[in-house]
């Protein structure tokens, strides 16, 4: 069905021929209307002028264009690529912002970055870039007058509630933050420690947030040769929201700790580049949210805006491994992604993460789930497909338990051998356990993360609660500080030993 839908609205454009430019002599004929295309109701602006920049006339030539019919699937055929940030930059051409009867060009910058960040995923569909996104042509340079097609994305992250005028942006707050007091939290602890910290996105959610990273390091922003690559991933499940707060509070906490001279926290960073993405599903945690703190559920807002698991939504490399396992002199590092692969549904968040693993020789890694105290390690998935729980080592089961442990016996809870927690009975265990012993599944981010780039991730279950009360922050933070701290140690202490 996409196939022929490419191949349709291949023809319809390349039997299009570009309109000429709208020449500014015509900008004043007409009169400022009310924008009632549906495909470009949510724009930053609510008038347009007819004739658009292609010469079309009237919303129903509009409407029955190959253009808007293309900004109108976008979103499908690049499988949440980009999204919306196409569309909104195609409403600029076909339904151009106009004010006092005259048009008003959208800026030729925003174009050019949109084509550059999104043009990959045209070339994976073999499509062109469209010929009415054409930069030079339909766009404006910023001393000419124009405005920003994508400022509405960029203000819903900046609204928030700042914090009193006399705290510094490292106070930490033990509450819970929204998507946007979360981006505004973590720029304000990176420009506060600027020359140790940056902020930067891998990519979009499938309804257009930034996936948003604060990174530590010597030198942000640079690779060091020898300087190893450590990344924290939470909130993958958007209900399960404590992995998302203790990164905020995490990053705080480094920023103001190494300003203040604490030995630990420079050494990590003078040795170690340390990313930090808290919310690797702000789409799902927005709905979870809606729910309110204390809201215990298992399903609202655990999967992505495309109702897709994102624990479940990576390629299934596992599988191939106990493939490769019998054949003598196979490799089971650098496992290629399968073709098929493709051929399913992925999220733009888990094509992000791809991007970011192929972008960044990442050695050390940590996912933080909720719903129980327990840390998990690969395999996740059974080498006996039809065991739900079965003990499925990896080639490096010694280290995988050595990384675990360090997490879990520094956690004061999760160490605590004398009491049951969460339902689980993981006190005989030291409080970790082989993710496929506990229940087996495919597509794991962590299984993933060893096989394709052989970094080595485990999963932290950072708390019985998936949502808990604000008043219970507090305490979780401290349980589980010196334990991220301890683990991301981890990273030189077994990879980077000094001869």
């Amino acid at each position: 069905m996409v196939l022929r839908l490419l191949l349709l609205l291949g023809g319809l454009l390349r039997a299009t021929e570009p309109a000429p430019r709208c020449e500014t002599g015509q900008e004043t004929l007409a009169k400022c209307v009310d924008i009632a295309l549906s495909s470009c109701t949510d724009v930053a602006y609510t008038q347009m002028m007819y004739p658009n920049f292609l010469d079309q006339k009237s919303r129903e030539v509009i409407e029955y264009s190959s253009e808007y019919i293309l900004i109108s699937v976008l979103h499908n055929l690049l499988q949440g690529e980009c999204n919306p940030d196409l569309r909104l930059l195609g409403c600029s051409v076909l339904a151009p912002q106009c004010e006092k009867d005259k048009v008003i060009k959208p800026c030729r910058h925003v174009c050019e970055n949109l084509k550059k960040n999104c043009l990959p995923a045209f070339d994976a569909i073999d499509m062109a870039w469209p010929y009415f996104l054409d930069c030079d042509r339909f766009f404006a340079g910023e001393e000419e007058g124009c405005f920003d097609p994508l400022a509405k994305l960029r203000g819903e992250v900046d609204v928030e509630e700042d914090l009193p005028s006399d705290l510094p942006a490292t106070f930490i707050q033990f509450k819970h933050h929204s998507y946007s007091q979360m981006v505004s939290t973590l720029k304000k602890t990176a420009s506060k420690c600027s020359h140790i910290a940056t902020t930067y996105s891998i990519g979009r959610s499938f309804e257009g947030k930034d996936l948003f990273v604060i990174e530590f390091s010597t030198k942000p922003g640079h690779h060091e040769l020898l300087k190893p690559e450590f990344k924290y991933i939470g909130n993958m499940h958007g209900n399960e929201v404590v992995g998302k707060e203790l990164l905020i509070y995490l990053a705080q906490y480094l920023c103001s700790e190494y300003l203040l001279g604490n030995p630990r926290i420079q050494t990590l960073i003078n040795n170690t580049r340390i990313h930090l993405l808290p919310s690797l599903n702000p789409d799902g945690y927005e709905l979870a949210a809606e729910e309110g703190a204390g809201y215990n559920g298992w399903v609202i807002g655990r999967q992505t805006a495309q109702n897709l698991d994102l624990n479940r939504n990576f390629p299934d490399l596992t599988s191939e491994a106990y493939r490769r396992a019998g054949i003598r002199g196979a490799r089971l590092d650098h496992i290629p992604i399968p073709q098929s692969y493709w051929w399913g549904k992925v999220a733009p968040e888990t094509k992000a993460v791809m991007k970011w693993l192929r972008s960044i020789p990442f050695v050390l890694s940590a996912s933080l789930h909720g719903g129980e105290l327990v840390v998990t390690y690969p395999y996740d998935y059974s080498r006996h497909p039809m065991e739900e729980k079965m003990f499925s080592p990896t080639p490096d089961e010694k280290m995988f338990k050595m990384l675990a442990k360090a997490y879990a016996d520094a956690h004061p809870v999760i160490s605590d051998r004398s009491e049951l927690r969460c339902g689980g009975n993981f006190v005989k265990r030291g409080g970790i356990i082989n993710g496929a012993e506990w229940y087996s599944f495919t597509g794991g981010m962590a299984d993933f993360n060893y096989l394709h780039t052989n970094c080595f991730e485990i999963t932290v279950e950072v708390g019985c609660e998936k949502f808990p009360l604000e008043e219970e922050l507090f305490t979780i933070w401290h349980e589980n500080r010196d334990a991220l701290l301890n683990y991301m140690e981890m990273v030189r202490l077994c990879f980077y030993r000094p001869a």
